[in-house]
């Protein structure tokens, strides 16, 4: 190779490095958590992923400091989602994994009509939770409805809020 052609090699190299480092380092400006309608974003019970062109997820945590999560399972706006009617759902099974890990067996309710997977339990909701602090993907095989693969927004400052919240509503006293 000529010296000519290896420092265009090395421009068109170090032209793709840069804009691969800076696409990495710039933030997702088109899927985020946010806070739901009328929540706190400072301390918010629930949150979801705002983006209409991706998978996403709800997280909400109530009173026992319990999680639940609704997941979509095609792209879609959750708000609008979930104005939408959906008279028919029902329970399936599922194999809820995140990252690398061994699948487990979760009760999940699908509903068809709005193309999302409701969790029955705290272990689904804190998978979704895990997969967006670590960064891995989130897989969902539901044995009679769609199966989900997405990867959801890193957190932000909304998502932290909702950790914390959550969190010292499990540390505070019961006063029943």
């Amino acid at each position: 190779m000529t010296k000519m052609k290896t420092k265009r090699q090395f421009a068109r190299i170090s032209a793709i490095a840069i804009t691969l480092a800076a696409t990495a380092v710039l933030p997702a400006f088109g899927n985020e958590w946010k806070a739901w309608a009328n929540q706190d974003p400072t301390a918010p019970r629930v949150i979801y992923t705002d983006d209409a062109t991706a998978l996403g997820a709800v997280l909400a945590c109530n009173g026992d400091s319990r999680l639940t999560a609704i997941i979509s399972t095609q792209p879609g706006s959750f708000p609008d989602l979930l104005k939408m009617n959906a008279p028919y759902k029902r329970s399936e099974k599922a194999m809820v994994s995140v990252g690398d890990q061994s699948p487990q067996d979760a009760k999940v309710t699908w509903i068809p009509a709005i193309n999302v997977v409701q969790a029955n339990s705290h272990m689904v909701a804190a998978k979704v939770f895990n997969a967006t602090v670590l960064g891995e993907p989130f897989k969902m095989d539901v044995k009679h409805g769609d199966d989900v693969d997405a990867r959801f927004p890193p957190p932000n400052d909304v998502f932290q809020a909702f950790a914390d919240t959550c969190q010292k509503s499990r540390s505070e006293p019961d006063e029943s």
